[in-house]
């Protein structure tokens, strides 16, 4: 939508130059016709004007395709048959009259009548090819136009192809690394259970190990093919987003209830930093809920025991923004670029065996589907963001605030 918008202020800006210019050209164009080419055709062919018209713009190509009118009508007046002739015959005498007063203000009678056959067709040359460079400029601009405008869109269509390369680079590579997070688990379970049905492990405990290996790695693949599903299904024709008011304060406060013990659990310490206040907001309440729990899982996955979460909402300048936060380790600048791509390269939840990336992606498609914005950012200025001092990343969603309240801003 913005480069379909760009492109039309483009466009505008430059048929307005292009006006500009094809205006000014045009004025010295009739100026010249006027001062200089018009008195010497009229007073050529018409000796007894006492006046010579002065026209501006477009006046001069009205004159000059009357008199084209004219003598082309005169030429083939005895062709027509009577009566049409006789009403021919009429309307060029009204002509002539019209065009005997703009020219010589009435004062001085003539006729094209009177103009022999070879004056006839030198006048209507000349009259032909002064009309022709008059019109040039609005030519000349129109084919300019059509050079930008084609241009333009063969650039469009340019990034389109490489958008569309890009993109069956990235699902090709996808297919590939998928295909790379399942054989690796399915290969492992394939071997336990072959040892296992061999008898090669007769042990009680070693048996219950391999059973149990079984089962974390079917899970596993369990778990990415689920994912994957949710990932295909946000980009399929068919699904919507549930969307009722809803209040996003007590939203975010459950969530955060949901997973607080497995904070603790995990030695960390987990901060809450959610208004009282009702903030109404129209989301689908299981997608958005979907992406804050991923958000607080990746948090608690990817972070070593002591770090310091946050999950936090606060109002400013016209915009609800949700933070994410944690002091872990920072993510080296190339992952974190990719970071909502799925099976990002060097991802270290894919190292460790306990992600594949498509957790984030399906967050960030759920909320530009929502029309938010999210994005993650590390070693922010403090001073601009004080909700988050102390804190190295975090990731920020967006909301454009509908009832925004300056009262409330933080």
């Amino acid at each position: 939508m913005k480069k379909q918008n760009d492109l039309q202020w483009f466009l505008i800006k430059k048929f307005i130059e292009i006006l500009a210019v094809v205006g000014v050209v045009e004025y010295l164009l009739t100026f010249l016709v006027n001062r200089f080419v018009l008195p010497n055709v009229l007073l050529y062919f018409f000796p007894g004007v006492e006046e010579n018209p002065l026209l501006l713009g477009s006046g001069v190509i009205f004159f000059l395709s009357a008199v084209l009118m004219l003598l082309i009508l005169g030429a083939l007046n005895a062709m027509f048959p009577s009566p049409l002739h006789e009403m021919v015959q009429a309307a060029l005498e009204q002509m002539q009259k019209n065009f005997m007063h703009t020219v010589s203000a009435g004062k001085t009678n003539f006729s094209f009548y009177e103009l022999n056959r070879g004056q006839a067709i030198l006048l209507f040359l000349v009259a032909f090819v002064v009309v022709l460079v008059i019109l040039t400029p609005y030519v000349l601009g129109a084919v300019c136009f059509a050079k930008i405008t084609i241009k333009e869109f063969r650039q469009i269509q340019r990034e389109r192809e490489e958008e569309q390369k890009e993109f069956d680079r990235k699902r090709n590579l996808m297919l590939s690394d998928i295909a790379h997070d399942l054989r690796t688990p399915m290969t492992t379970v394939n071997g336990y259970a072959k040892a296992l049905a061999d008898g090669m492990v007769v042990e009680p405990e070693k048996q219950l190990e391999y059973l149990q290996a079984i089962q974390n790695k079917s899970a596993r693949m369990n778990d990415l093919i689920h994912l994957l599903f949710e990932y295909v299904k946000l980009d399929s024709e068919g699904f919507s987003l549930d969307r009722k008011e809803t209040d996003l304060s007590e939203l975010l406060r459950e969530n955060a209830a949901l997973i607080y013990a497995d904070f603790e659990d995990a030695g960390m310490e987990f901060e809450i930093d959610i208004p009282e206040e009702v903030v109404s907001v129209s989301v689908d309440s299981i997608q958005f809920s979907r992406v804050i729990t991923n958000l607080l899982n990746n948090a608690m996955k990817h972070n070593e025991s002591g770090t310091h979460i946050k999950i936090g909402m606060y109002r400013k300048n016209g915009y609800i923004y949700i933070l994410v936060a944690d002091s872990g380790r920072r993510i080296p600048g190339e992952l974190a670029e990719h970071l909502f791509e799925p099976f990002t390269k060097g991802d270290v939840s894919r190292k460790s065996g306990s992600g594949s990336g498509l957790g984030l992606s399906i967050a960030k498609k759920i909320i530009e589907m929502h029309g938010f914005q999210m994005d993650f950012i590390q070693q922010l200025d403090e001073k601009k963001i004080p909700q988050i001092a102390g804190y190295t990343k975090e990731f920020v969603i967006q909301i454009a605030d509908d009832s925004y309240d300056s009262s409330l801003t933080a």
